[in-house]
């Protein structure tokens, strides 16, 4: 029988679907679980079930009908039955039929339907052998029971074929039961019934390979006195070597020792050399970062100063702009006559070029996109020098708000405290008049000389040429106003020093300048983004608009005129035929022709545009000048103001310290880092000479060759003491008489063993080669039934696995390892592997004509890998003569195997 083709509507999962299977060969019909695989072998079942008709409304059929519908359940199957092929159909439930087509054989051309068609075909299906349909499935509702054949129709014919084949060569019958009993007894002597060592033989054994050991163990203490021996005279040997070189290397280890002592003094010298370079270096670079900073603010207020005319040039430029609209607007409308007529020219001969240029856009498009992206790394340079003088700016609007309320309290606290308080006033009214100090401080030292004018706000001490001291003490309400003066000052401080200022103007300037930083980022971001917005080269909008993805585009821009350039010729004969009729035109030419062709075109087209709206461009150019002036005007005055701050700043700074004083301080600083260097570099070159590593080296070196020497000359001695000691308790004499009676002992019992061995095997050969020929005789007409098995088996399980099968064909017993277990002793996995095994074995016996389909469903899930892959490739060999069809959810099993894939997805 051979399967051709199932189709199945409307079966439980399954709503529509067709499995086509080859005449042989392996078919894997993979799918998820619950998809429907074993649903076609189930509906294939009603199919050819004689007793099922199509209008049976048996629970089984009712099964199968779609949960909740009323839709008909239609199953088809076309095959070859006998050497007939044919077309059976059954539709159950709603409008129930059935039919029968017969496309080969005498009834070439029928169709039968209804009755007639179930029981034609009942009829056909009883000639098949219903036991191999059975056997030759492995479904998984199965259970792992022994498969019994012996019903098998088409088996039996095949084994009966078989054995009539084999004849009996050897001539033997194994009717001799008293010499087979016999032999058993003999056999019983020396064996156990597994095939064992019996227990003569096994103390035999014993007993010699007992006396072998002791005379190993005899011959071992022998080797164990001459080894003591021999490594006595070594260890004396090594002690004297070892005495000598252990005093040769003291001596060099203290030389080395005292050369390491004045190392280490001289590497002192360097260290001190090295800390007083470096403390030179950081003063001079203290006095170099002032002097540069001098330079930088000198630099920033000429830079101011040119900001200024600038500015002042943009403003009288913006004035003329204003009164050159109207003549601009004049000449584009001259001009677009002879633009028009241009651009009609240019587009012609661009239509040309275009073609052969158009590989050679990208490279202006990546050169448009490196000044793209040149221009956006600048913005983010910018952008981040931004973002790092904000990080460095603490200021903030609460914090100055909060530093200009501690200001006014503090201005308020001072006024009320010089309100409050008096007033003393001490005037020299002549030359000679005694000396007078106002707290300590002659009169001399105030500014006026001859008048001490100032605010009492605490006590205030006069003494008058020694002799006289007079305290002028405020009132108490002053001390208190005094306390809140220097507690206004403390909350400034306090405000100020989060933001990094000393003064409230300083604060006011650091605010000023991060708004200007915020404001210059916010710029910055602006920029960037609008001019990623402009970017104009993007193939698609599939690319992310950033500097990431430009560069992306660029890199394949970049390729792809690697490309065009690796094609020259080709391209260089495109652009010739481009260009009116010059046939030697290179690539470079016909670029630049069409660049030409569509410049002048884009120029004439604009040129056009601009003369049908000048009237509208002219006014908004005319606002756009206004704008302009106003900014310029704008620019001015913020550059003004500018330069007049940087101004006063500098003029302050050098109030401090004046330009030469700085050059002057770098100077000495200079010259002291010189000295301090000159001072190292002695030092250092006198402790290169003195190789320092090497002395190093050589100092730790030595020591360590002393030390391990050392080590070696103890651990020597004290093996020479155990091995001395170990040598005086051996008793020589003892040791070689014991070995020489084990030796005369072990060569009797050798002789022994051997003679008691050849009567054991002789009795054994005996004894197997009698029931070999007896089970040969029994084995006659399942011989080839269980060789197909075992051949099959060895492939799976090993090439010495045997099986025991039973009148009614089934297997009853395996052998592997020697072992023999039932049926019911193997594991769920060697059951399902031998049961594979036993179907595969059935379908190469039975002729392809007699056969059916081997059908495997979700088989090989109690299988280790191992064996499923031998399994597998048992499978693929069986197909080549067969129908294999294996229904599974995991068909990543089957990967290495030849089949037919069907997707049930």
């Amino acid at each position: 029988m051979r399967l051709h083709r199932i189709h199945v509507e409307n079966f439980k999962s399954v709503t529509d679907r067709t499995l086509e299977l080859p005449d042989t060969g392996l078919v894997i019909a993979e799918g998820l679980n619950e998809v429907g695989k074993t649903s076609m072998v189930e509906a294939l079942d009603m199919l050819l079930d004689p007793k099922l008709k199509a209008t049976s409304k048996s629970a089984k059929v009712k099964t199968a009908q779609p949960y909740g519908t009323d839709l008909p359940v239609i199953v088809e199957a076309e095959l070859t039955v006998g050497g007939v092929r044919l077309v059976h159909s059954k539709r159950f439930l709603a409008q129930p039929a059935a039919r029968l087509e017969f496309l080969s054989g005498p009834r070439a051309g029928d169709v039968l339907t209804d009755e007639r068609a179930t029981d034609t075909m009942a009829e056909i299906w009883a000639g098949t052998d219903q036991t191999l349909w059975r056997a030759l499935r492995h479904m998984q509702s199965d259970s792992l029971e022994a498969l019994s054949l012996k019903s098998s129709t088409a088996l039996t014919s095949a084994l009966d074929r078989a054995s009539r084949a084999t004849d009996d060569e050897s001539g033997h019958r194994a009717d001799d039961t008293t010499l087979l009993e016999a032999a058993e007894q003999e056999f019983a002597k020396y064996w156990t019934g597994t095939g064992k060592p019996g227990k003569p033989l096994k103390d035999a054994t014993s007993a010699l390979e007992q006396s072998e050991a002791e005379l190993d163990a005899a011959r071992r203490e022998l080797d164990e006195v001459d080894t003591v021996v021999a490594e006595l005279q070594t260890a004396e040997e090594d002690l004297r070597a070892q005495r000598r070189d252990v005093g040769r290397l003291k001596t060099e280890s203290a030389a080395d020792a005292t050369a390491l002592k004045a190392l280490e003094g001289l590497e002192q010298q360097v260290a001190e050399a090295r800390r007083a370079e470096r403390d030179a270096r950081q003063r001079l670079d203290t006095a170099a970062s002032a002097r540069q900073a001098r330079r930088q603010a000198v630099e920033e207020v000429d830079a101011a100063g040119q900001q200024v005319s600038e500015a002042t040039a943009a403003v009288e430029k913006a004035h003329d702009a204003a009164g050159d609209v109207e003549e601009e607007y004049r000449e584009a409308d001259e001009r677009w006559d002879a633009c028009e007529k241009a651009r009609l020219d240019a587009r012609r001969a661009w239509q040309e070029a275009r073609a052969t240029v158009s590989g050679l856009r990208d490279r202006d498009r990546l050169a448009r996109l490196d000044a793209v992206i040149g221009r956006l790394s600048g913005l983010r340079n910018e952008l981040r020098e931004a973002e790092s003088r904000l990080e460095g700016n603490f200021a903030s609007a609460k914090g100055l708000k909060a530093a200009e309320k501690a200001s006014a309290r503090l201005a308020a606290a001072r006024t009320k405290l010089e309100v409050a308080s008096p007033r003393m006033r001490i005037e020299r009214l002549r030359d000679d008049a005694p000396a007078l100090a106002v707290d300590g401080r002659p009169i001399e030292d105030e500014e006026d000389g001859d008048a001490v004018d100032r605010v009492v706000d605490r006590p205030a001490v006069v003494e008058v040429a020694d002799a006289w001291r007079i305290t002028v003490t405020p009132a108490s309400d002053v001390d208190k106003l005094a306390h809140d003066v220097e507690r206004a000052e403390r909350e400034l401080t306090e405000a100020l020093e989060p933001m990094g200022a000393a003064t409230l103007e300083a604060a006011r300037e650091l605010l000023a300048a991060r708004r200007r930083d915020e404001n210059l980022a916010a710029g910055l971001r602006e920029r960037l983004d609008r001019e990623l917005a402009d970017v104009d080269e993007w193939e698609d909008d599939s690319h992310e608009r950033s500097v990431a993805g430009l560069t992306e585009l660029r890199a394949r821009l970049a390729a792809r005129v690697g490309d065009v350039d690796g094609d020259a010729d080709d391209t260089g004969a495109a652009a010739g035929a481009g260009d009116a009729g010059d046939a030697g035109l290179t690539v470079g030419q016909a670029e630049e022709a069409a660049s030409r062709c569509e410049a002048a075109h884009d120029q004439a087209e604009l040129a056009e545009k601009a003369a049908r709206a000048a009237r509208e461009a002219v006014g908004e150019r005319r606002s756009a000048a206004r704008e302009a002036d106003s900014a310029a005007a704008s620019t001015l005055t913020a550059a003004r103001g500018q330069a007049e701050r940087l101004a006063a700043r500098l003029e302050e700074a050098r109030g401090i310290a004046t330009d030469e004083d700085l050059d002057a301080r770098a100077r000495a600083e200079d010259t002291a880092h010189q000295e301090a260097e000159v001072e190292f570099e002695k030092v250092s070159g006198e402790l290169a000479g003195h190789s320092p590593d090497e002395v190093r080296e050589a100092a730790r070196a030595s020591r360590a060759r002393f030390e391990k020497a050392s080590e070696r000359l103890g651990r020597t001695g004290t093996r020479w003491a155990g091995l001395d000691g170990q040598l005086r308790g051996m008793d020589r004499s003892g040791r070689q008489d014991r070995f020489d009676d084990l030796e005369g002992r072990v060569h009797r019992l050798r002789i022994e063993v051997t003679a008691l061995t050849k009567r054991a095997d002789a009795a054994r050969l005996l004894r197997d080669t009698l029931v070999r020929h007896r089970d040969e005789e029994r084995r006659r007409y399942l011989e080839p039934f269980t060789r197909q098995i075992e051949t099959l088996g060895r492939g799976v399980f090993g090439a010495d696995l045997a099986v025991r099968v039973d009148d009614s064909l089934t297997v009853t017993q395996r052998r592997l390892g020697g072992k023999w277990l039932a049926w019911d002793q193997l594991s769920t996995g060697a059951k399902e592997q031998l049961g594979l095994v036993v179907r595969l074995a059935t379908a190469r016996l039975v002729s392809p004509e007699d056969g059916v389909p081997v059908i495997l469903d979700d088989a090989l899930v109690y299988s280790d890998r191992v064996r499923c892959g031998r399994v597998l490739k048992e499978v693929s060999s069986g197909s080549q003569a067969n129908q294999v069809v294996v229904l599974t959810s995991a068909p990543e099993r089957y990967d290495a195997v030849d089949a037919v894939h069907v997707d049930f997805r």
